[in-house]
C-alpha cells in the first residue's frame, strides 16, 4: 500500500503550537486576540499581513526545528514500513516550495527534524498541489488534516482526516476520520484486511 503523510497537523499537532504562541504574542504586543480559535491556521485571527509576518519570524522556525511528534507517529510508520508499505510525506509547509533562502532553510530543517525525530520514509515532497503526488505516486491513503484541501484529494484517493478542531465539520465520502496514531495503524489494518476480502 502506497501511504501518503503531512506533517504540520498530521505528524505534528501544530493547532496547539499555534494557539499557545498566538496568545503569548497577542498579550506581548497588545493585539486583539484570537476572534476564531477553530479556524484552521491563521483565520483565527485578524492580522495584517506584517503582524502576520512579524509572528512568523518570532515563532516559525522554533516549531519546525522543536516541536515534537505526535504521540506514536515515529512507531507506528516504522511498523507500517516493516510491513511493506510505502511511505512518502509529502508537504506544503511554508516556503519549503519556494525557490529562496528562506525556501532552502524550510526544506533543510525539515529533512532534519525527520530524521531527528526518527520518521522513516521512502520519498519527501515539497509541494504546492499535493494531488499530484497522489495521482504520479499512486497513493492509497492520505493522511491528512486540512479542511482546505481535503475535499479535493477525497476524489483522487482514500483520505485519512487527522481529526482537529478546526476540521470537525468535514464529513465526505471517501474519508476516514483518525484520532491518533494506534488509531491510524488499526484503521489501515482493517482496510487492507477488507480490501483483500472484497
Amino acid at each position: 500500500m502506497n501511504i501518503g503523510i503531512d506533517i504540520d497537523g498530521v505528524l505534528t499537532n501544530d493547532d496547539d503550537y499555534l494557539i499557545d504562541t498566538i496568545t503569548k504574542y497577542v498579550l506581548e504586543n497588545n493585539l486583539e486576540g484570537l476572534k476564531r480559535p477553530y479556524v484552521y491556521e491563521y483565520g483565527k485571527v485578524n492580522w495584517s499581513k506584517s503582524i502576520l509576518d512579524n509572528y512568523r519570524e518570532k515563532y516559525f522556525w522554533d516549531y519546525c526545528q522543536n516541536e515534537p511528534t505526535r504521540k506514536y507517529a515515529s512507531e507506528v510508520i516504522k511498523k507500517l514500513k516493516d510491513e511493506g508499505n510505502n511511505i512518502y510525506i509529502i508537504t506544503s509547509r511554508h516556503f519549503t516550495t519556494e525557490n529562496t533562502k528562506e525556501g532552502e532553510k524550510s526544506r533543510e530543517i525539515t529533512k532534519n527534524w525527520l530524521e531527528k525525530n526518527k520518521i522513516i520514509y521512502d520519498e519527501l515532497y515539497f509541494s504546492l498541489d499535493k494531488t499530484k503526488e497522489i495521482d504520479s505516486l499512486k497513493i492509497d491513503i492520505m493522511i491528512e488534516d486540512s479542511p482546505e484541501t481535503i475535499p479535493t484529494f477525497v476524489k483522487h484517493t482514500h483520505v485519512f482526516c487527522y481529526d482537529c478542531r478546526y476540521n470537525r465539520e468535514l464529513i465526505l465520502d471517501n474519508m476516514t476520520r483518525v484520532f491518533s496514531w494506534y488509531d491510524i495503524y488499526m484503521k489501515i489494518q482493517s482496510k487492507i484486511f477488507n480490501d483483500k476480502n472484497k
